[in-house]
């Protein structure tokens, strides 16, 4: 019988009454047509898949490629030249042997051959074949036209070991029988319901032997034979009975069957892969796309804030320039009237009487010298134009360029649970360790790992949120009293200011010294201060400037204090509380000059720079804390916001400006130097974490010369790095680590001889000053360890003055060297 098409699946009767002579246990019912019967998995078994049409026994013949997939015979049938070809057989020429035909499988465009050169030879799927028989059975035992095998009566039951269809009384007889009691009998709906019963079905027999059942399978030839068969056509051949070889296959798949398990498991799961890079590229376009807009409408933004200031600017040179032009009219005009009205009363006095005339005489010859001698009132013949010149364009196009890139993220991820290359489920960590084991025992690490970094990330969330309330409350609290100090010690401030003023009012020059030679042994010079709180007195002296008055500038940094003092030691001036609030200090390490008078503090353990007045005025502050460091809560699936970006401190140890008042700051936990503009804008950042020329290990000390090329302590890498002006790498003084002259050991400052361009280092760890040329050739060294007036216990900062005097803070000693 033929297959039915889809279409006359649906066409069939549903009628909902039952037959009168159909007994109970028949196929025949309500709501039973073919296709409430046939299960999802049936209609994939007799569907073709690349056509979608249902298999039809002669018309789409469903044929088994060697890939083991199924599709018709027209599906497998490329048109060529608007006729059918069974195969794509390539053109045969002379010179060219014949080519055995080849098939490409329609579902995954593998090539195979083709037995014989035709695609009829192909075996076909039998489950298929057998299903559509079922389904024509069905549909004529629904319409009473299906006959018993024993009878003309419409038969409702089959046999399965028989393959045989029967009546009421047939197949009762059928199942009473000493010989067939064991068959199972069963309604073809019962059938349809269960494609499983199809595997229990007969035997089939031989074509040239009747009656002779397929018992033996001719591995020679590929194919089933009888016993007769056996012993005369394939007596040379290798022949199994088909229940061994059948058993062997089985056992052959159920061999194989653990390692497809895995294979199909690691395509899911790099399907899955896929599908989650299918979503994270969207996701990450989108999220992209809102960075580009928000930064281009920031651009826009700034851009119209400079317009309105331009305009701004415009309108108000114009109103400048109306005022001056209406008031040079009015000047004008009153000059004018003036003299026209006195040539017009000369003129008319003389139309009256000659004596009234000659009375005037004085006046009228007065007034005319008045209008022949006086000048013209002094104008401006013109006032300043105004117009707009556009300016910077390569720079506007520059910064264009630089707004950001596209490209890969970075890859920071929490633990995870992820399939090697092998196949097997292993359990990564935040920081790429991998552990594997039992997958139960991986998915209970998993979690544990999970809920750790869940409170983790709250207890840090927590706290954070708390240190935010407290930093809001002790401003709000700070703003409160400042208010309320502010007019009442408005005079005061005055008042010291200008005392102190008065007390900085430099010395006498000196008449300047020539340049020092610093190759001759270091005399000892002198030495300052001592150990204490008090004016003058020192608790771990680090960093030192000198200023424009020719003082010596001293960061106490136990005291938290800036003090100023002459190059003798006596105290003029300090200022610093300890605390954390604005112009407070915790742990100042290093001070410039800025702008030739205010005084520039690294105030390290606030992750912040601060300027001060010279009379210890605080003015403003310059960055915030910050490390870089990102946590991924793979939990969640998202990452937590970075906490360090262009500004922020970790760490700052110290500061220096260069000709054009930008600052320098070493962000020492960051391991890099940041770049301000004056009005302390960020402006780049010099250096990353490394150990290659250009990087830098927690840098400390920074120091620029007269051509603005900085020079950076870089000690976690035992050197000094030189950098252009505009943040390029140029070269290296020192040789590395160790004792031997010319080598470092933790160098924590750095100074610049203006007059020589000799470098000054502070060697801290080996309790010395070494001193080499600009181009860092070894000149010179000075200091060991030891308390003695010429020895150092930690020597941290170091500054020389105009003459070429060494000011050298000596830490654990608590005092300051001068060579």
């Amino acid at each position: 019988m033929a297959a039915s098409s889809p279409t006359e699946i649906g066409m069939l009767s549903r009628s909902n009454a039952p037959s009168s002579n159909v007994t109970k246990g028949s196929s025949k019912g309500a709501g039973n047509n073919v296709e409430d019967l046939l299960t999802e998995k049936v209609l994939k078994e007799i569907t073709c898949n690349p056509c979608g049409k249902v298999f039809r026994y002669g018309v789409r013949t469903p044929r088994i490629l060697p890939c083991l997939h199924s599709a018709c015979d027209k599906c497998l049938k490329p048109k060529t030249m608007g006729r059918e070809s069974s195969v794509d057989e390539p053109e045969k020429t002379p010179e060219q042997p014949f080519a055995q035909p080849k098939v490409t499988c329609p579902i995954c465009r593998k090539e195979s051959d083709v037995p014989g050169s035709d695609i009829s030879k192909l075996p076909m799927n039998f489950y298929a074949v057998k299903l559509l028989e079922l389904i024509d059975y069905f549909k004529l035992e629904r319409k009473d036209r299906l006959p018993c095998i024993g009878c003309a009566e419409p038969a409702h039951w089959r046999c399965i070991e028989c393959d045989e269809n029967y009546c009421q009384d047939h197949s009762d007889f059928h199942n009473k029988s000493r010989a067939t009691c064991d068959h199972r009998i069963l309604t073809f709906k019962q059938i349809l319901l269960s494609p499983r019963s199809l595997s229990t079905m007969r035997n089939q027999y031989c074509s040239s032997h009747n009656n002779k059942p397929l018992e033996i399978f001719c591995k020679d030839c590929n194919r089933a034979i009888c016993t007769m068969c056996a012993v005369t056509q394939h007596k040379t051949h290798e022949t199994k009975e088909v229940s061994d070889a059948v058993a062997a296959l089985k056992a052959k798949v159920d061999a194989l069957k653990p390692q497809i398990t895995m294979s199909l498991y690691a395509l899911r799961q790099a399907l899955t892969r896929v599908k989650t890079a299918s979503r994270e590229v969207n996701v990450d376009a989108q999220v992209s796309s809102r960075k580009v807009s928000g930064m281009i409408e920031l651009c826009v933004s700034a851009v119209r804030e400079k317009e309105k200031e331009l305009v701004a600017e415009l309108e108000a040179k114009k109103r400048m320039n109306t005022e001056i032009i209406n008031s040079q009219k009015e000047i004008l005009e009153g000059e004018l009237t003036s003299m026209q009205t006195g040539r017009e009363f000369v003129e008319r006095a003389f139309i009256g009487s000659e004596i009234e005339v000659l009375c005037l005489e004085p006046q009228i010859v007065a007034k005319m010298d008045e209008l022949i001698s006086g000048d013209c009132p002094t104008v401006a013949s013109e006032t300043d134009r105004v117009s707009f010149t556009p300016s910077g364009h390569d720079t506007i196009f520059k910064a264009i360029e630089v707004l950001g890139k596209v490209g890969p993220p970075k890859s920071d991820r929490g633990p995870r649970m992820v399939v090697d290359d092998n196949g097997e489920l292993v359990l990564v960590d935040g920081e790429g360790n991998v552990t594997r084991g039992e997958t139960r025992d991986l998915l209970s690490m998993l979690k544990v790992k999970i809920v750790e970094e869940e409170v983790r990330i709250e207890a840090e969330q927590r706290q954070r949120q708390i240190e935010e309330e407290r930093r809001k409350a002790e401003e709000e609290t700070k703003k409160a009293e400042e208010e309320r100090e502010r007019l009442e010690t408005e005079e005061r401030k005055k008042i010291e200011e200008a005392a102190r003023l008065k007390a900085l009012e430099p010395p006498r020059t000196p008449t300047p010294l020539p340049p020092r030679d610093f190759t001759v042994k270091f005399p000892f010079s002198r030495t300052f201060g001592k150990h204490g709180a008090e004016a003058g007195q020192y608790n771990g002296p680090v960093g030192l400037t000198i200023n424009d008055k020719g003082y010596i500038v001293v960061c106490d940094v136990h005291n938290n204090r800036i003090q100023v003092v002459k190059s003798d030691g006596s105290y003029v001036m300090g200022f610093g509380v300890t605390g954390t609030a604005v112009g407070e200090l915790n742990g100042p390490n290093d001070v410039c000059m800025f702008n030739g008078r205010n005084f520039l503090v690294a105030d390290t353990y606030n992750d912040r720079v601060q300027l001060f007045a010279p009379t210890g005025r605080f003015i403003r502050t310059i960055g915030q804390k910050g490390k870089r460091r990102a946590i991924f809560m793979q939990s969640m699936g998202v990452a937590a916001k970075e906490g360090a970006g262009d500004g922020p401190f970790d760490k700052p140890f110290s500061v220096c400006v260069n000709s054009k008042s930008q600052i320098f700051v070493s962000d020492m936990g960051n391991h890099r130097i940041q770049m301000f503009e004056a009005n302390g804008e960020f402006c780049k950042q010099i250096g990353s974490k490394g150990d290659d020329p250009g990087y830098l290990m927690y840098p400390y000390g920074v120091a620029v010369d007269t051509d603005d090329n900085l020079y950076v302590c870089d000690l976690g890498n035992h050197r000094v790095q030189v950098f252009s002006p505009e943040g390029r790498f140029q070269r290296m003084i020192g040789r590395g680590k160790g004792e031997e002259l010319g080598f470092f050991m933790q160098p924590r400052s750095v100074s610049i001889d203006t007059k020589t361009g000799c470098v000054i280092v502070v060697d801290t760890a080996l309790h010395r000053v070494q001193i080499f040329t600009s181009e860092g050739k070894f000149i010179n060294t000075f200091g060991t360890r030891g308390k003695e007036d010429n020895k150092f216990i930690s020597p941290c900062g170091v500054t020389c003055n105009f003459d070429g005097e060494i000011f050298v803070s000596d830490f654990r000693n608590s005092r300051i060297h001068v060579l």
